[in-house]
């Protein structure tokens, strides 16, 4: 079905809906985002490589699974998202946008954590769909907390998906092998140990926001008129004017932001906690809580992929971060 024949479907009279798409990198409460996004009654979202419907409180949480040891549905559920990777260079909004046009009357779609910035410069111009306004935003976290929640998750996922599991073991390799094994070497600790391992995982990954930022330049050296720059997780989770704010970027006034939908948005405490281990909130705090290795790990990541002063621009303090060199 072209364009052209769904936008045919639209009821007459009726003006087109405004499109969104909010990338991030994950472990960034993109799924907290997406459900409340969507519970607005005028938006429909989808969250995660899959494009699931983001209509679920807690679709992530396979703890129920694990105790009944339904492995089945396990891997069920990591071989959809890992098809859902594998998508990304080659998905368009469209692909996914449209098909809800015909099933909703929503007036803003869009989707969360589908997309991430570093997939978007190769879509060109279906960024620019004449016939929809599409806004872009980029959804970002401090990454010490990142790369915390991170190494949770990995604790987890690397004893059921074997794939991650070789995956991020080759991104550590490649991110510095002799680095990380000087720091295992220094704090006589084994690289291969399941939260040593997932730590460097996450830190490794960091790379990817590296990708990240780049890929925003390349969209602006474009004149992409419809990104409409960052919002930081801290923000839009904890401050209900910023996430009015974030509705109005992402809809140029398609809809409204009743004050009764906001109340009822956060007084939702929902997160997907990847990281079960009582320890600081506060990135400065949590940082110093941290063991030494996994301070330089950081560091050394950290600088490596040059993000300390593109994070340091978005308002992040990073001070209490050793420079990476000293740990190269």
């Amino acid at each position: 079905m072209t364009p052209k024949d769904t936008a045919s479907t639209q009821a007459p009279g009726r003006p087109a809906p405004a499109w969104f798409i909010v990338t991030s990198h994950g472990w960034s409460a993109s799924h907290w985002l997406a459900h409340n996004l969507n519970r607005h009654p005028q938006i429909a979202c989808l969250h995660s490589s899959a494009a699931l419907p983001a209509d679920q409180t807690e679709p992530y949480d396979v703890s129920d699974l694990l105790a009944r040891q339904d492995f089945a549905r396990i891997f069920a559920m990591i071989a959809q998202f890992r098809a859902g990777y594998g998508a990304r260079g080659t998905t368009r909004p469209a692909d996914l946008y449209r098909p809800l046009e015909a099933q909703s009357d929503a007036r803003l779609i869009g989707s969360v954590h589908t997309f991430r910035l570093r997939d978007l410069p190769e879509i060109g111009p279906d960024l620019a769909p004449p016939d929809r306004r599409l806004r872009i935003v980029n959804l970002i976290r401090h990454p010490v907390n990142l790369v915390n929640s991170g190494a949770g998750q990995f604790e987890l996922t690397f004893r059921l998906d074997l794939n991650e599991l070789q995956w991020i073991t080759r991104r550590i390799v490649e991110t510095g092998l002799d680095s990380f094994e000087r720091i295992a070497a220094r704090h006589r600790i084994y690289p291969g140990d399941p939260e040593v391992l997932a730590f460097f995982g996450a830190c490794a990954t960091l790379k990817g926001l590296a990708a990240d930022f780049a890929a925003r330049d390349r969209l602006l050296d474009r004149g992409l008129t419809s990104y409409a720059g960052s919002i930081r997780q801290e923000d839009v989770t904890r401050d209900p004017a910023v996430f009015r704010d974030l509705l109005v970027r992402l809809g140029e006034g398609a809809i409204d932001c009743p004050e009764a939908y906001l109340d009822q948005v956060f007084a939702d405490p929902g997160r997907n906690v990847h990281n079960a281990r009582p320890r600081p909130t506060d990135p400065a705090a949590l940082f110093a809580d941290w063991a030494p290795w996994q301070q330089e790990a950081f560091a050394f990541c950290l600088d490596a992929f040059g993000l300390r002063p593109l994070y340091q621009a978005e308002g992040y303090a990073l001070d209490m971060v050793p420079p990476g060199k000293d740990f190269a």
